[in-house]
This record gives structure tokens, sequence and C-alpha cells, in this order.
């Protein structure tokens, strides 16, 4: 039996029929509004690890200039990984997800995309960047149609207002909530104020389960273009993979009463 989750009515998308998984088939895949993929002119991605996958296959529909931001990994980190399990023979698995991981980050990070080792949140350099000053640069290049995925382990907050300032050139946007039972006002908030129409929602299940049955972490997408006037019911729906193919996937339902 799945687990049912229940969320806020605020959180219930509109309906549209132009919805497409991009990326991996678990972790690091998205629904998001396809139309939004031929409309953008550039995509930045906050947050990769060693998963890139949603910027491979969106790159290889719409071939836009590619900025993905993430302090915590680099080519070298991985060099660093490969050279560890390549002594540990005991562990070929682990050897061979490193070395596929070096070669496709090689493979990838090229042309015109780029893997800035910065994280995103504050302006603080060399190591931080914030928003804004990004979103600036990609405006002084003359881009106005930007596709965002934001999967930043809770600086996402750090970055709401920004969002909701920057909206008008702002084409999609893909963005991982965490720790949703502590910050369910802020994402109301922001939800309320951001123009763009939210089409997508998921529930994480590597997260835990809490207490009150509010996920831990929601994957939410938002689109520019125009929606159906109704509500979309099924969550998951069949795009919809758990993150955690070893784990049940959560099921959604909304309610007018607050958390």
């Amino acid at each position: 039996m799945k687990t049912q989750f229940t969320l806020p009515k605020f959180l219930q998308p509109k309906k549209i029929n132009s919805l497409k998984r991009i990326g991996g088939h678990n972790d690091g895949g998205y629904v998001i509004d396809e139309r939004n993929i031929s409309n953008s002119d550039i995509l930045i991605g906050l947050g990769m690890s060693d998963n890139w996958l949603f910027e491979e296959e969106f790159y290889s529909i719409n071939s836009v200039p590619t900025y993905i931001y993430d302090g915590t990994v680099s080519l070298k980190l991985f060099l660093k990984k490969c050279k560890k399990y390549f002594i540990r023979v005991n562990k070929p698995k682990i050897f061979i997800h490193w070395l596929k991981t070096t070669y496709n980050y090689i493979k990838f990070f090229k042309g015109d995309k780029f893997h800035i080792a910065k994280l995103v949140g504050i302006d603080a350099p060399p190591n931080y960047v914030s928003l804004s000053t990004i979103l600036n640069k990609s405006i002084s290049k003359n881009y106005s149609h930007i596709y965002l995925k934001i999967d930043i382990e809770g600086w996402e907050y750090r970055l709401l207002s920004d969002l909701i300032k920057y909206s008008e050139i702002i084409e999609g946007l893909a963005i991982e909530f965490h720790d949703v039972d502590l910050h369910i006002d802020k994402i109301e908030h922001f939800v309320s104020q951001f123009p763009l129409n939210l089409v997508h929602i998921h529930c994480n299940n590597y997260a835990p389960l809490s207490g009150n049955k509010i996920p831990h972490t929601i994957e939410c997408s938002f689109s520019s273009r125009p929606v159906i006037d109704i509500f979309a019911t099924d969550f998951p729906n069949n795009l919809d993979m758990p993150n955690d193919p070893n784990l049940e996937e959560y099921t959604l339902s909304f309610s007018n009463n607050k958390l």
C-alpha cells in the first residue's frame, strides 16, 4: 500500500497536456512543461552532485548555453574517487560508478556547457554567489527566457525573493523544497507571489516520513505558459517515478485545511 500525504490546496497544480519527464528515471528526473524547453534560450542548474542527467537531456532537445552551479564537486574530486576505489578491489561497482561519472563529466562539460564551482545563495566570493548576480549576468548577455532547475538542499529558501523579482525572464522552474514541514509558510508565500503556474508536484521518497504525514521534500515545476483552468488530480502520474526505486512511491491529495 502506498503512503498517502495531504498537502494544502495552494500546492495543487493546474492541468496541462504538455508534461514531459526530463532527466533520469529515478532521482535527477523532473516532470516539466515541455513547452518551456523549446522556448528557453539558456538553462541554469543549481546543484548537481554526480547527476546532471536533467541538463544533459534538456540540452539534447534544445542546445542552449548551459550553466550548472555546484561548489561541492569537481573533476578533481571525481578523479580522487576513482583512485580511492580502484585500490579497493572488493568494491568494483563503486569504482565503475565513479569512472563513468568522470568520463561523463569530461564528455558533457565542454563548448557552451559549463560547471561553475560555486554554491548559490549569497554573494561571498570566491565560493558563493547569489541568484541575483547570476540572473543579472544572464540579462547582460540578452537572455530573456531562462529555465532554472534548483536542488540545493535547503538553500532554495534564500532564493525565493529573487525568483519573484526576476520572474519576467524565467521561462520555467523546477525546484526541490526541503524540510517542507518547517517552511510551509515560506512556500505558500512564494507560490502566491510567483506569477508562473504550478504545473506539477512530486514527493521525493528519499526523505523520511514525518509523524504528521507532511512530506519532507517535494519537487515542484512551474511554467510561464498558459494552463487549463482546472486542477490536476493524479499524483503520482504516469510520468512520475520514485526517486529511490527500492522504496514505495508516495501519493498526494490536497486539502483546504491548514497543516
